[in-house]
């Protein structure tokens, strides 16, 4: 499954800015994201799209941003669609999810070999 490929965590649009942000190795400005988005469209996106989608994924946490001249840079704050998952998750669900979890390891033995192997860096 590709990083476009996500689920419910992030919706098509944010998917391709978090994609750029991803390829990228330093801060981007809004007009760096929308250049990098609009190079292979017919239709190309407007500024004022990129910005508010930036600045959605940044009051989510998402995204971090800082001042960049008159406007913002932005970086991802999580390295995958599944530490965007995972921290919905537990933004929504906090420690019930936790629980949740852990009871599906504990009911699974192949799970639980599969997390012990991850934890154990292999």
């Amino acid at each position: 499954m590709g990083r476009t490929e996500r689920g419910a965590a992030l919706g098509p649009l944010e998917s391709e800015v978090m994609d750029v942000l991803w390829r990228g190795s330093d801060a981007v400005p809004v007009r760096g994201v929308l250049t990098e988005l609009n190079r292979d469209r017919t239709s190309p996106l407007a500024y004022t799209t990129v910005m508010t989608v930036l600045s959605r994924l940044a009051e989510r946490g998402v995204v971090r941003r800082r001042p960049a001249g008159r406007g913002y840079a932005y970086e991802a704050a999580a390295s995958s669609p599944a530490e965007i998952a995972v921290r919905r998750l537990l933004d929504d669900y906090g420690d019930a999810a936790l629980v949740s979890f852990v009871d599906q390891v504990d009911a699974d033995e192949d799970l639980r070999s599969r997390l012990r192997r991850l934890v154990d860096g292999g």
